[in-house]
């Protein structure tokens, strides 16, 4: 029990269900035995989750699988390469072999190929020049590769990104996704061919230096060899501790990304309130902890890179150590070994601790790379809780009929144990306009967000043109018949063009400014520099509340949905600005299905019917006409004469 207590979740999905089993268990809803089992449960699956997936290299292997053509110009360009360098030391012995014969008639060697100093020389040149354009080639195909690899996974984690359901955002700052989306997925591309090629590189290199060491002098070549993979074994250890510190300093970038595009989205609150000391100083404060991590891998990075350069000097000082000791008094053989092999020795043992050098850049990569495949992976691979049925499902041409709940009642997911919506039923007639009214809380904007699809009934369902189930239909061909304006309107990042036409990307400039000129918003656009070419900013930073509303119903106008849903559309605007609005609300409305969404007494009086919703997850508890509701005893009179509706 005291390890069920102690117990901190990780994962963020299973600290949710943790907090869903409490609340269970709060309400009475499954016993201390059953909440004890599935904590049980939960920790296991946490403690496995915590640990490194091991997703990179799996991942690796199905990208060279992809671009199976790539990959191999890559592979063999670099075992080329490989070639090309540990073919230079056996040149340096041919071009010294040459001038002793040629100073030294008695001077016999059996490998001797006969070629002149001069000829070597040029060969080996060749040789470089070639492995540079070798290398050339090979760094650019392995960008071609890496790119590739960022540009699929950025675009499926986007993919997954916009597919998800909208509890997915729940608890999630946008900072957060982004990382995963832009940083990780390119560090995923560069590592995905970088480790691979240079570990191979590596590998193909310590072979071919070790075999020219072993032609050139054998017991010097063990006695390198020896404290060479003494080394490795002391990288690898200190790898593992640099993994697991990167891992923590990434988990705090990411937690400081997300604060900062949380605070720079809300620069206007910051500039309001004067904070920018209180934020600056918290910066500064919240960088602490990443500093302190920093730190933390700084050391096992620092011994990494001491291990290395020391260990290179060990093998250079074995490697003459042995030498001396062999042939520092040998005579003639010592001499001749010095003058003729002990160069063309020492160049093959500097070209196998190369690959020194790329298993840290490797082992960094690797630690990079390993977070960041994990991480995208499961952005990738996150499973919403509904299906869109964007590739197949029913599709809807036109809303021909009524949109019916049946036996419909609601819980939110991430609370799944407080229903906002008892099980009712209703029925949306055709062409009529329907108002949904009632405290904070009451659910009102739940029927919208059913009606959008944003979330599933909890139980019964919802019927479209009267009898197909919603989560059957094929979502963007029914959404594509309905138009959605809601308290915080919708600005994407560019011109009016791109704003107005949103959702209908085929509709002409003339089209999208005769809408314009519906929702009054011509004239304005006029004044501007750019005119309809002007950049809003983001979230449409230079416009104000009303301008963005005016936008957003220049986009219905453009639209012509079929149902439109407004959610509080004209709530946060003044007195006079909101009656401009919804004047043109109300000309938008005309032969339109209409769920309004609302407290204001001006955007209600009108509806066909009102639903009046009761406090505390009540439900329905009146519906009628505004003048029938406000004479008749109950909820909405009280609303009325309690000046809510005003």
């Amino acid at each position: 029990m005291s390890k069920i207590q102690n117990h901190e979740f990780k994962n963020k999905e299973i600290r949710k269900d943790f907090e869903i089993l409490n609340e269970k268990l709060e309400n009475k809803i499954i016993s201390d035995k059953e909440h004890t089992n599935e904590i049980a449960k939960l920790i296991k699956k946490d403690i496995k989750l915590a640990r490194p997936q091991g997703a990179f290299f799996p991942l690796v292997i199905r990208y060279f699988k992809k671009e199976a053509f790539l990959a191999t110009i890559i592979i063999v360009l670099s075992i080329i390469s490989v070639l090309c360098s540990i073919a230079i030391p056996l040149l340096v012995r041919q071009m010294t072999t040459d001038i002793m014969m040629k100073y030294n008639p008695q001077f016999v060697v059996d490998d001797f190929w006969g070629l002149h100093w001069q000829t070597t020389l040029a060969i080996a040149l060749a040789i470089v020049a070639g492995s540079a354009l070798i290398s050339y080639g090979s760094q650019y195909f392995s960008v071609l590769m890496g790119k590739k690899i960022e540009i699929d996974l950025r675009n499926l984690s986007l993919e997954s990104l916009v597919r998800q359901d909208i509890s997915y955002y729940s608890d999630k700052k946008i900072g957060e996704i982004i990382t995963k989306v832009i940083s990780d997925t390119q560090i995923v591309g560069d590592q995905a061919v970088q480790v691979p090629v240079t570990l191979i590189n590596a590998f193909l290199t310590m072979i071919g230096a070790s075999i020219m060491m072993f032609i050139f002098e054998a017991t010097m070549a063990a006695s390198v060899l020896g404290m060479f993979f003494l080394i490795l074994l002391a990288m690898a250890v200190s790898f593992a501790f640099t993994k697991r510190r990167y891992t923590k300093v990434r988990e705090v970038v990411t937690d400081i990304n997300g604060d900062v595009t949380d605070r720079i989205g809300a620069i206007r609150l910051i500039k309001a309130s004067g904070t920018e000391n209180y934020e600056t100083n918290r910066f500064y404060d919240l960088h602490k902890k990443y500093y302190k991590e920093s730190v933390k891998m700084g050391k096992v990075q620092a011994l990494m890179i001491t291990i290395l350069f020391s260990g290179i000097s060990f093998i250079q000082f074995i490697s003459i150590g042995v030498a001396m000791l062999k042939y520092g008094n040998a005579g003639t053989e010592g001499a001749t070994f010095f003058a003729v092999t002990f160069a063309s020795f020492t160049m093959a043992q500097g070209i196998m601790t190369g690959p020194l050098f790329q298993v840290v850049m490797a082992s960094v990569g690797i630690a990079q790379a390993s977070v960041a495949s994990t991480r995208v992976d499961s952005t990738i691979k996150a499973n919403s809780i509904m299906d869109p049925h964007y590739q197949d499902g029913i599709v809807i041409d036109s809303l021909k009929g009524d949109i019916v709940f049946k036996g419909v009642s609601f819980a939110y997911p991430e609370k799944p144990t407080k229903t906002i919506l008892p099980k009712f039923d209703f029925t949306f007639k055709k062409g009529r306009s329907y108002a949904f009214v009632g405290e904070t809380g009451s659910g009102k904007s739940t029927i919208s967000r059913l009606l959008l699809r944003y979330y599933d009934p909890t139980e019964g369902k919802i019927l479209v043109n009267e009898k197909i189930d919603l989560k059957d239909v094929n979502l963007s061909s029914y959404l594509f018949n309905i138009g959605y304006v809601e308290q915080d309107p919708q600005i994407i990042y560019g011109n009016v063009y791109d704003n107005v036409s949103y959702g209908r990307f085929d509709a002409s400039k003339e089209e999208v400014i005769e809408a314009c000129k519906k929702a009054e918003l011509h004239e304005l656009i006029m004044t501007w520099p750019d005119g309809y070419d002007t950049i809003l900013g983001e979230r449409g930073f230079m416009l104000s509340g009303g301008q963005k509303q005016r936008m957003i119903i220049a986009r219905m106008f453009l639209k012509d949905p079929q149902i439109l849903i407004l959610d509080e559309a004209t709530s946060a605007l003044d007195n006079i600005v909101e009656k401009e609005i919804q004047e043109k609300l109300e000309l938008l409305m005309v032969g339109r299905t209409t769920v309004s969404i609302a407290h204001r007494l001006s955007t209600i009086k009108n509806a066909d019917e009102i639903i009046v919703l009761g406090a505390d997850g009540a439900g329905i508890v009146q519906t009628g006409t505004f003048e029938t509701l406000k004479k008749q005893p109950g909820h909405f009179k009280k609303l009325y004469e309690a000046g809510l509706m005003d």
